[in-house]
């Protein structure tokens, strides 16, 4: 289907009349009725919106059940422990790198294309993975093909993202979906792999591995039968190596002299070891306080479940008053973490766990404005540099809180994690762009009224 084409559809989002402004990048968009938030049941029926969610969840469970199959087979090749970990440091591998290099593609490609073909290819691959297990090839191999699964997924995360503000191009509509697309990847992050373990016992590595390749080949049609064609936001076709080269030249000197964007960006990496302390050091703290596996578990699943509130909250805020107060909650998400330097028991944690996760639920608009205020041309690089940075920093965190913890207490680890937090806060609070950040937020929503 044709760009052109696609202009005659109706707008199956329902609702009333609407007046039109223009965003700060030059686009007409509905205006929203007043400041009112949007809420998650406007999205949800929208049949594009559904499509997309619906494909992010299939193959995020895809992704979920390849690791989750390749370490068991791995683990149950080798004995080592060590080997089968090698499967999720591999699977984190291509997003640090690959983000950031294949990103241009959301630019280059129309993104639903791309998209279906990042699924289409993901299939045939754990395919290929399937006839290495049938055949008995060598372990490392399978680290192989694991890898280039994962690294042809790297493009669906900063596509997807991109095309959210092609499907909604009102941005307080598209910073409701954003915020709903992340609460369940966050969901996601916490059941796939559970899903992925339970399929494994169930029918087997090669079994699950089948199912695997389905969530990719129904994800890809859900995509092709629901989301509308669009032209590529930059033109000029597949780029080469050398045009990659330069998108994540051009990319990198945007955020070099875009202020409120680099603030963002540096405030998601800063931060990223406040909440990935409480998960790296759960099962730890849980087992110093002599506790089983199931409390290591709950504590893990602490923060995640205090986001998905977190997130809930923020909803019912209109998305400048979320833009405002993004820099107050990330302030406000170390607080618990310090408190846990008195080592108070599980449960105690466990609450303290959930309301530094509350308060993390930051990230999400900041999400989303990054993207909003990211020109349209630029989103799908940007979208994979700040993921990449992401990415890498998240490894790091785990590696260097997981250290601490070895050498001191997980209660220690946790606490230098607020600590650190606290750091990355003294640094950005003299230079915060408050008012940079405010008007570029006016201009993209709307003044409030």
């Amino acid at each position: 289907m044709s760009a052109n084409q696609t202009d005659g559809h109706a707008d199956d989002r329902g609702g009333g009349e609407r007046s039109e402004r223009v965003s700060g990048h030059g686009e007409s968009v509905p205006e929203a009725d007043g400041a009112h938030p949007v809420p998650f049941g406007q999205v949800l029926r929208h049949r594009e919106f559904a499509a997309v969610l619906g494909a992010k969840v299939l193959s995020d469970w895809g992704d979920h059940v390849a690791r989750v199959a390749i370490a068991a087979l791995i683990l149950e090749a080798s004995g080592s422990v060590a080997f089968s970990a090698a499967t999720f440091a591999v699977s984190f591998l291509p997003s640090v790198f690959g983000q950031a290099l294949l990103g241009p593609y959301a630019d280059r490609i129309p993104r639903r294309l791309l998209l279906i073909a990042c699924d289409l290819i993901r299939a045939l691959l754990v395919g290929v993975l399937i006839v290495a297990v049938v055949a008995d090839l060598p372990l490392a191999l399978l680290l192989v093909l694991l890898f280039a699964v994962e690294l042809v997924g790297s493009p669906f995360f900063a596509a997807n993202t991109a095309l959210l503000t092609d499907v909604f191009p009102d941005p307080r509509e598209f910073m409701t979906a954003n915020a709903l697309l992340r609460v369940v990847g966050q969901f996601n992050q916490v059941v796939g792999l559970a899903v992925g373990g339970i399929l494994v016992a169930v029918v087997g590595v090669r079994g699950a591995l089948v199912l695997d390749a389905v969530t990719f080949v129904v994800s890809g049609l859900l995509l092709f039968a629901f989301v509308r064609s669009r032209i590529a936001a930059v033109p000029g076709g597949v780029p080469g190596l050398r045009d990659l080269l330069t998108d994540v030249r051009v990319g990198v000197a945007h955020l070099g002299g875009d202020v409120p964007l680099r603030s963002l960006m540096m405030l998601a990496w800063g931060m990223t070891i406040v909440f990935v302390a409480p998960e790296a050091v759960a099962l730890a703290y849980a087992a110093e306080q002599g506790e089983s596996s199931r409390v290591g578990g709950l504590l893990l699943a602490a923060p995640p479940a205090g986001a998905v509130i977190g997130v809930i909250g923020l909803n019912r805020w209109d998305s400048e008053a979320q833009v405002r107060r993004i820099l107050p909650m990330a302030a406000l998400s170390v607080v618990p973490l310090l408190l846990v330097a008195l080592e108070p028991p599980w449960f105690v944690a466990a609450g303290l766990f959930v309301l530094s996760g509350l308060c993390t639920a930051f990230m999400i608009p900041l999400q989303g404005t990054f993207t909003v205020l990211t020109p349209p041309t630029l989103r799908g690089r940007l979208n994979g540099l700040a993921g990449a940075g992401f990415s890498l920093v998240t490894v790091v965190s785990y590696l260097v809180v997981g250290v601490v913890a070895d050498l001191t207490s997980p209660a220690f680890a946790v606490t230098l994690g607020g600590a650190s937090g606290c750091l990355v806060l003294a640094w950005l609070y003299p230079t915060w762009p408050r008012r940079d950040i405010r008007r570029a937020a006016e201009t993209a929503f709307g003044p409030s009224r």
